[in-house]
């Protein structure tokens, strides 16, 4: 975050002192994707509303994926616990069939046990905590995009570098304003 900061102040210092097409060489020096289709809009002319709409669909369009993805593993976490019970209720069903014979017997209660601790800890070890995970990150990825985003509007109202600076911290938290201050 404090990079995107620090980024769009340099670009707003150019911007000022050159124009917008002094930014145009520079694009390709940047890894973000996002922020690279925003600048080569801004320099193409192509209007501030445009820029800004264009840039929020691909922002809803990413966490729709990214929203999609992570209830695939949400859907994982809810059934496995289920198909554990039910592997340990089969496992069961093996033991009482062969209720005679102790040592079948004590192998099928011992597989329904696996089964049922096999769902338990995919489910809320793995699948569940890997589906939040993935939700973490989605989130912290929009939050960078919107800081983008009003990074991009702010060079288009050719905002100076100090005004960027201040409206893009808004996008920080209190700890991070402070360590960026050097408070």
């Amino acid at each position: 975050m404090e990079t995107i900061i620090a980024t769009f102040e340099e670009l707003a210092a150019k911007v000022r002192r050159d124009g917008l097409l002094a930014i145009e060489a520079e694009i390709g020096n940047y890894d973000n994707e996002f922020l690279k289709k925003g600048l080569r809009m801004l320099v193409d002319g192509t209007n501030e509303d445009y820029i800004a709409e264009a840039m929020n669909i691909s922002m809803e369009e990413s966490e729709e994926r990214h929203n999609i993805n992570a209830s695939i593993f949400s859907q994982a976490g809810a059934y496995a616990p289920t198909l554990g019970v039910l592997g340990a209720v089969f496992g069961l069903i093996a033991a009482m069939r062969t209720i005679n014979d102790t040592d079948a017997m004590a192998a099928a209660i011992s597989a329904a046990f696996i089964a049922t601790i096999f769902g338990i800890f995919t489910g809320y070890v793995l699948w569940n905590p890997f589906a939040n995970k993935l939700k973490i990150k989605s989130k912290q990825e929009s939050h960078e995009k919107r800081m983008i985003i009003e990074g991009v509007l702010s060079l288009a109202r050719n905002e100076s570098p100090a005004m960027v600076k201040e409206k893009l911290m808004a996008f920080l938290s209190d700890a991070e304003v402070r360590r960026l201050s050097g408070v």
